[in-house]
């Protein structure tokens, strides 16, 4: 299944807004040798490849610096528990909360009227 340049925009806001929710300088990229994949890479520490496969999910991994072999990390059903881990790898010490992911109102405001 290939996921189209609106899919991967979405994916990429979310692990941004992670990244800087969390405090964690660095960048999240399109995986260049994987139409699934994405690179996020902190500015201090090994960048992580991760990769959306249905239905299996989430699966996170690094790349061995010497052999430049995939080492795999972790494996998720969802984005929610993919989070949680990256942050736990990460930002081991920033506070744990929820994010929100998709376009939600804001409470007791609706659609503008004319």
């Amino acid at each position: 299944m290939l996921y189209d340049a609106a899919w991967h925009a979405r994916i990429s806001r979310i692990f941004s807004g992670a990244l800087r929710i969390w405090g964690v300088p660095g960048t999240v990229i399109r995986d260049p040798d994987d139409p699934h994949g994405f690179v996020i890479v902190p500015n201090t520490g090994p960048a992580m490849r991760v990769r959306h496969g249905a239905p299996a999910g989430w699966t996170v991994t690094l790349r061995d610096p010497v052999s430049g072999a995939p080492a795999p990390l972790n494996r998720h059903a969802g984005l929610p528990g993919l989070l949680r881990q990256l942050r736990e790898d990460l930002a081991p010490n920033a506070p744990a909360g929820r994010l929100v992911i998709g376009a939600q109102p804001l409470l007791g405001r609706g659609p503008s009227r004319p």
